[in-house]
């Protein structure tokens, strides 16, 4: 079933919220207070760093993270470095409005400096087909590459290109 759910930028009252969402979704960040901080270290780095949140009845179940690499450049890149929805509430869409809603965002800080977006890319572990099938119907995006041993085990580098 799909659930219509708010996007919107990350306020700082969010940061514990979603730190809690990311202890659950990536081994990384599985300690809470290491989760926080890194939101929240994250969440400082605007605009470099922009995080969006989907909101169901004023509670916060999911968040993307969108990171800009490579300097403020004309024709930028950023990588959709994570993307996360409260167990509960996944399977309704929420995922794939995170990203609609949030790369909207993203164009429009872009178009207010004057650049566009050329790539986004996102990685996913290679032993995760769902991830893959998602980011290439919701972005666009193909494999590009597959880096061995990293982070979690072998990573699938997906690039969308937009121009």
């Amino acid at each position: 079933m799909t659930m219509k759910s708010d996007i919107r930028k990350l306020s700082k009252k969010d940061i514990k919220k979603v730190a809690a969402i990311a202890s659950k979704n990536f081994s990384g960040l599985k300690d809470i207070k290491k989760a926080h901080l890194w939101i929240r270290c994250n969440f400082l780095s605007f605009p470099r760093m922009q995080y969006y949140v989907a909101e169901l009845k004023k509670e916060v179940v999911g968040y993307i993270l969108w990171s800009e690499k490579g300097g403020f450049r004309e024709n930028a890149v950023f990588e959709l470095e994570q993307i996360a929805v409260a167990e509960k509430f996944r399977n309704r869409g929420i995922g794939k409005a995170l990203i609609s809603k949030s790369l909207s965002g993203i164009k429009k800080y872009l178009n207010k400096r004057k650049s566009k977006l050329k790539i986004i890319e996102v990685t996913t572990r290679k032993e995760n087909p769902i991830a893959i099938k998602f980011y290439k119907k919701n972005l666009g995006a193909k494999a590009e590459c597959t880096i061995k041993d990293f982070l979690r085990g072998d990573e699938v580098v997906m690039i969308a290109r937009k121009n």
